[in-house]
């Protein structure tokens, strides 16, 4: 079973594994998500993200865990103390991070919430390993990260995504998400960039 919760500082060299070999893993299919090792993410933008409870991982239980390295190494080896008594197994299978935080472009979408920004989550760097594609991990990880935001107090989520990535438009739209359509976004990694936006009113 996935465990979705937010990820704690001490966690910080788990996360940047996670997003390491998620890059690693990714890079030249047709999912590849045109991130950048020590760019985007960035170890600072995680280390930050992680300061400020807004990372949310989804970690897999050490048996379940088990199934992708089983043969691999032995628990002795696999430790890793940052998953306290979680143990040697266990693994981040998918993981995000929501912050207040829109690109250059959001201003100018038609949201059907109107607060201010820190009454808004934005979500950025939703991944699932692909080893654990097609178990539902990124719908639960959204899911509960609604339910987080909600406690919270936020009005709504919000994110991008590039057109063509219909794996991730079919999730978003699962979980609730309206699409915005498409707009202009500026990243400081891509530039302008054409995206389609997405909002959850909670």
């Amino acid at each position: 079973m996935l465990e979705v919760r937010a990820a704690r500082p001490d966690e910080f060299d788990a996360v940047l594994d996670f997003y390491t070999e998620m890059i690693d893993q990714m890079q030249g299919t047709d999912f590849d998500v045109q991130w950048k090792h020590g760019v985007h993410p960035s170890p600072e933008f995680l280390r930050s993200s992680l300061e400020r409870e807004q990372v949310v991982i989804g970690l897999l239980p050490p048996g379940a865990a088990c199934e992708k390295t089983a043969g691999t190494t032995s628990d002795a080896e696999g430790a890793d103390p940052a998953f306290g008594e979680r143990g040697a197994d266990s693994v981040i299978a998918c993981a995000l991070v929501v912050n207040h935080e829109g690109a250059s472009g959001y201003d100018a979408v038609p949201w059907a919430v109107n607060v201010p920004a820190e009454q808004v989550g934005v979500l950025h760097v939703v991944a699932t390993l692909p080893t654990y594609h097609g178990r539902g991990f990124a719908r639960q990880l959204v899911n509960a990260t609604a339910d987080l935001a909600r406690a919270r107090g936020l009005a709504a989520l919000r994110l991008d995504t590039f057109p063509h990535n219909v794996r991730g438009r079919g999730l978003y739209e699962s979980c609730g998400f309206e699409d915005k359509g498409e707009w202009t976004v500026h990243y400081s990694s891509l530039g302008d960039t054409q995206v389609n936006m997405y909002e959850l009113v909670l």
